[in-house]
Parts: C-alpha cells; sequence; structure tokens
C-alpha cells in the first residue's frame, strides 16, 4: 500500500506535546488545548468523561454536555452526539496505546485515555481517519489534558469550600438570616424557594483519591466526608440523581457501587434540613438491599411515610405486633420473605436458602406466638408496616451509633 502522507518527525511531535503543554500551563482550558490539536492533525478532537458523555468539544466535532460548562468541567445533561459507550470508555480507560471504538452516533474515532494520578479524567477522541501523526500526539498530548484537569481540580475545591458551609448550614441549620441563607445557596444555583430534596452520595471502595474529587466535580454545592457526599437536587429529582451517581461510578471504577438516596422533596429552607436527615436514612435503608444502588424518598411508599413519624411511636407499634418474635431473627425474616414473595413457598424457600417445610413450620410458629394469622389481610397489612417500621428504627439506630 502506497501512503501518500509524508513521514511523521519526531521533531513535529515534539514542537505539538510542548505547545499542548505551555497552554495547559497558560490556562487556556479544554477548548484551547483541543483547537491546538486539531490544528496539528486535521482532525477533529474532543474530551468524553468516563460516564460516556462529551465534556469538551469545538463547534462541529461534538456535542459538549452544555453550551457553557462550570470551572468543575461537569454540565448539566448528557450528550449522545460524540459520546461513547460507557463500557467502552471502561475497557480502555486504562490503555497504553490509542484503540477504535464507535461513537453513540456512529462515528469510528481513535480514543486515548487521559488519567490525572490515581483519577480518571476521560478519553480524548479524534476522528478517523487519523493517520500516523494524530497515532503520535494522541500519545504524548495526554499530559497536557491532565494538567487542565488538574486546574480545574484547584478551581473546584477552593468553590466546594464555600459550597461545603452552605450544604451544612442547610443540613443543620443557620443562626444568620433565613433570607441570607437563601441568597447564599441560590449562589451555588440552589432555589430553596422551588421543589428541592437532600440527596447523599456513599462510597465504600478503595479508589478514595477518585472519589474525593469526583464528588466536587458535580455541579451542585457539596458537603463531602469521607465516603459520603451531601448536596441538593431540584428539577426531576430521580432522574438528577440516576446522572450523578453513574457518573461518579464512572470516575471512581467498579471496585464498589457509588450508592445515592435522596430525602424528601420539599419547597422552602425550612423543610430542607428534614429532607437531609430523612436521606441519610433512605441511604441506611438502601444499604440493607443487596443489588440495589439508587433509592428516592418517594420511592420507599410506606417507609417514607414512617420516618416522619416520631421513634418511639414507631417502637410502641413494632412490640405491639411483633413483639413476641421482634428478637427472632428467623422469623422475623421469615414474615418479611413471606409478604415479599406474595406467600409462595417455594420462592421464600430459595429466597432464604432453606426447604420448603422449613417455611411452613416457621410460618406457624409466626402464628402460634403472635396469635394471630398472617394471612388474614387485615393482620397482614398491620404485620408489614410493623415490618417496615422495624426496618426505619433499625436503620436510624445505626446512623445514632455512626455506622452510616
Amino acid at each position: 500500500m502506497v501512503r501518500d502522507d509524508p513521514p511523521v518527525q519526531s521533531s513535529d511531535v515534539e514542537h505539538v506535546r510542548a505547545e499542548l503543554e505551555r497552554a495547559a500551563l497558560a490556562a487556556e482550558g479544554f477548548d484551547g488545548l483541543l483547537r491546538r490539536l486539531a490544528a496539528a492533525t486535521g482532525r477533529p478532537a474532543w474530551l468524553v468523561a468516563v460516564h460516556g458523555g462529551v465534556l469538551a468539544a469545538l463547534p462541529g466535532s461534538a456535542k459538549p454536555l452544555a453550551a457553557s460548562t462550570p470551572a468543575s468541567g461537569v454540565a448539566a445533561s448528557d450528550s449522545v452526539e460524540g459520546g461513547l459507550d460507557p463500557a467502552d470508555v471502561r475497557r480502555h480507560i486504562l490503555d497504553d496505546e490509542p484503540a477504535t471504538v464507535t461513537t453513540a452516533d456512529g462515528r469510528a474515532v481513535r480514543v486515548m485515555p487521559v488519567l490525572a494520578g490515581p483519577r480518571r479524567v476521560g478519553m480524548l477522541v479524534m476522528a478517523e481517519p487519523v493517520g500516523e501523526l494524530g497515532e503520535a500526539l494522541l500519545r504524548v498530548s495526554r499530559l497536557a489534558f491532565a494538567i487542565e484537569a488538574t486546574r480545574r481540580d484547584a478551581v473546584a475545591s477552593a468553590v466546594a469550600e464555600n459550597a461545603s458551609r452552605v450544604i451544612d448550614e442547610l443540613r443543620y441549620g443557620s443562626l444568620r438570616d433565613p433570607d441570607d441563607v437563601q441568597r447564599s445557596a441560590a449562589r451555588f444555583g440552589v432555589r430553596l424557594d422551588a421543589p428541592h430534596a437532600a440527596a447523599v452520595f456513599a462510597y465504600d471502595g478503595s479508589n478514595r483519591g477518585a472519589w474525593s474529587t469526583g464528588i466536587r466535580w458535580i455541579e451542585m454545592p457539596v458537603r463531602a466526608s469521607g465516603g459520603l457526599g451531601w448536596t441538593v437536587l431540584g428539577g426531576d429529582v430521580a432522574a438528577e440523581l440516576h446522572r450523578i451517581r453513574r457518573r461518579l461510578q464512572g470516575i471512581v471504577g467498579d471496585d464498589a457501587p457509588v450508592l445515592a438516596a435522596t430525602g424528601p422533596i420539599v419547597s422552602d429552607l425550612g423543610g430542607t434540613a428534614r429532607s437531609f436527615a430523612e436521606a441519610e436514612v433512605v441511604l441506611a435503608l438502601l444499604r440493607d438491599r443487596p443489588g440495589e444502588v439508587e433509592l428516592t424518598h418517594e420511592a420507599l411508599g410506606l417507609g417514607g411515610l414512617l420516618l416522619s413519624v416520631p421513634p418511639d411511636r414507631l417502637r410502641r407499634f413494632v412490640d405491639a405486633h411483633l413483639g413476641p418474635i421482634v428478637d427472632l431473627p428467623e422469623l422475623i425474616e421469615t414474615l418479611a420473605a413471606w409478604y415479599g414473595e406474595n406467600g409462595s413457598r417455594t420462592a421464600v424457600a430459595a429466597r432464604l436458602h432453606v426447604h420448603r417445610n422449613t417455611v411452613g413450620y416457621r410460618i406457624g410458629r409466626i402464628r402460634e406466638l403472635l396469635g394471630a394469622d398472617p394471612f388474614n389481610p387485615w393482620t397482614a397489612l398491620q404485620l408489614r408496616a410493623a415490618l417496615e417500621a422495624r426496618n426505619v428504627l433499625a436503620a436510624r439506630d445505626r446512623i445514632e451509633n455512626g455506622d452510616q
């Protein structure tokens, strides 16, 4: 095969690399770096975040997350045009050489991961055909993009210091005038006079450096401590919770799930602290649901209603209806599974990994000890409510003991 392209000179590659790194140190931003890279290669180039959405792009090459990207580098909505399948990002994020993939809108592209220390920034993307020069520049330009990502991290951290104070005021209350608190929140894009909900994100994995950076890269104000992060969500709360959780998962990797929970939706400053308190209980309940990673207050149903009941009243209710078996975990587990599986002895046996006859024996014991028939519709309603109240109490107890 005869090539028309002139051979790539190492001096040319070194010159572009040096120019990109100088531009990064001069804070030209992702757009400036992409513009220089595209000028050197003659090919469109853009940057894709770890969740697959376009993080930065020049006009005509791809559609960025938003027309104006905030200092943190994360904007309000994901993009399809020019984005990548998150599975492709995960597959190639630690590669040492460029790889070929297809974008969500069907374009063949070459991708090269950009890492800033242990943190995964995303993928540098160039439209095919890339050629030898494009391949070489993809390899050497990663440092410039990592420098810009680190600069943005520093800006985001500075903003986060003030943002975390606002979140603390919303969580615990403030001695300041409520109007002052509302104005402070509004400066960070949080409208407390519109429907909003507190949200808490949790990560128990080993990639804490990436988590610490990632939790500050969301566009809402955040208070972070250890493996937890608190913020306020507006609009479609469930959709926002899913979007942010997915993005954080992409940043930290797959060693442990990122969990996400919300409190009730409220519309004034007075309700915000309650929403934060209940969001933590919802997170504790989520931890007891293996395989689930997101839970909103609204999705709890009866459990969400019980969160507003004082704990002492819940305890009295639980004791009144489950007292004889409340300290017998096998019977409590069997009763919960019985209602969860709609009374199917086979399904309960499979769920609890016991024999069907064991299920029948335990249900008999429950009937005997409670002095009530768990099959009776009214009794079943009371028992199911008592089981849910018991779960809420257990979640509250874990929070009070610092086990969140």
